[in-house]
């Protein structure tokens, strides 16, 4: 599991190394914890007897719930980000590179790319129940920084893609919904995902399944996208 960005608060490399371990596991905990019972009704003594740390560990390493809700975001973001950036790079060359055909092979690279993560990534579940509790609830200040920093960037270049498959303006609103609707999908995946799988009888997104639900987003978008 990617390590979460800390301050670094030791400075032997052996303590260092111990308190990044630390740090990871209460993170790890958070997630299960929040994902469970949300932020107002999740615990930190809850999340430190999960994490194997004495509770003040907690206030060391993120000063406060809070601080640890923020350190579950910047955890999601920098799994998701960090997966999801050859297809990101790939699409700022097809729009750098121009032509519709470019554009709407690479809009499909990458909702390749966020489904394979979304369903494959070790921590899938428990990422999926953390952003689909905190969406029901609202509340934590986790959210705003998922939203700002996956949710508004990975629609803006969707909206960028669709714009340059079907020649129109990127920040009009028609576009803006367009990819708004390719993206939609994707959270049956994601955030839907034990629903999804409950009402296809599978227990997994494994192997030829995944192969299946590439297929048909691929063909879906194609269909959505290409001037009839």
């Amino acid at each position: 599991m990617t390590q979460a960005v800390a301050p670094r608060r030791r400075s032997d490399a052996g303590g260092y190394a111990r308190g990044e371990e630390t740090r990871a596991r209460i993170v790890a905990a958070a997630l299960q914890v929040f994902g469970a019972e949300g932020f107002e009704r999740g615990s930190t003594r809850q999340i430190a007897a999960l994490a194997g740390a004495p509770p003040p560990a907690l206030q060391y390493y993120f000063d406060s719930k809070e601080g640890l809700h923020r350190a579950c975001a910047e955890f999601i973001i920098d799994s998701v980000m960090g997966a999801l950036s050859p297809a990101l790079r790939a699409a700022d060359e097809a729009l750098a590179a121009g032509g519709a055909g470019r554009a709407l092979d690479a809009l499909c690279d990458l909702l390749d790319a966020i489904v394979e993560f979304s369903v494959t990534s070790p921590d899938a579940a428990v990422r999926s129940r953390f952003i689909g509790r905190g969406q029901s609830d609202g509340a934590g200040p986790a959210f705003p920084q998922i939203r700002d920093r996956i949710s508004h960037p990975l629609h803006a270049v969707c909206s960028r893609l669709v714009g340059a498959a079907l020649g129109l303006d990127p920040n009009d609103d028609e576009t803006r919904l367009c990819a708004t609707v390719v993206l939609s999908p994707l959270t049956a995946f994601h955030v839907n995902r034990a629903n999804t799988l409950a009402i296809l009888h599978w227990d997994n997104f494994d192997g030829d399944r995944l192969a299946t639900i590439k297929k048909v987003l691929r063909a879906r978008t194609r269909a959505a996208l290409t001037p009839g």
